[in-house]
C-alpha cells in the first residue's frame, strides 16, 4: 500500500494530464466516461442481446462495427458496454426518423 507522504509526492510531480485525471476523479466526472457494464459476452450471447444471428455479429465485428476482444486463439467476446452504446444509438437513431417522418 502507498503511503500518505508518497501520495503527496506523486501529486506534487504528476505531469498535467494526469493530474486533470485526479480532478475529474474528485469532482465524479470520470464515473460517467467508464463504462459501467464491464462483461465480455460471446458472439452468440451477444446476438441473443442484438436479436440477430451469430453470423450477424460476426461480420459486424469483423467490418469493425462492434469491438472484438480475443481472449484465446480463435476465441472472440464482445464487450457488453459496445452493445449498450450501439443499441442506444439505434433507439436515438429510430426515434429521430419518427420525428423527420411526422
Amino acid at each position: 500500500m502507498i503511503t500518505r507522504e508518497e501520495l503527496v509526492m506523486k501529486f506534487l510531480t504528476a505531469p498535467p494530464e494526469e493530474l486533470t485525471r485526479w480532478y475529474e476523479f474528485a469532482e465524479n466526472k470520470s464515473a460517467a466516461s467508464a463504462p459501467a457494464d464491464r462483461k465480455l459476452l460471446t458472439l452468440a450471447a451477444a446476438a441473443k442481446v442484438l436479436t440477430v444471428s451469430r453470423q450477424t455479429v460476426f461480420r459486424m465485428c469483423r467490418d469493425g462495427r462492434l469491438p472484438v476482444v480475443e481472449t484465446r486463439a480463435g476465441r472472440f467476446r464482445v464487450p457488453s458496454y459496445a452493445l449498450t452504446a450501439l443499441l442506444q444509438a439505434g433507439t436515438t437513431h429510430t426515434a429521430n426518423k419518427e420525428v423527420a417522418h411526422a
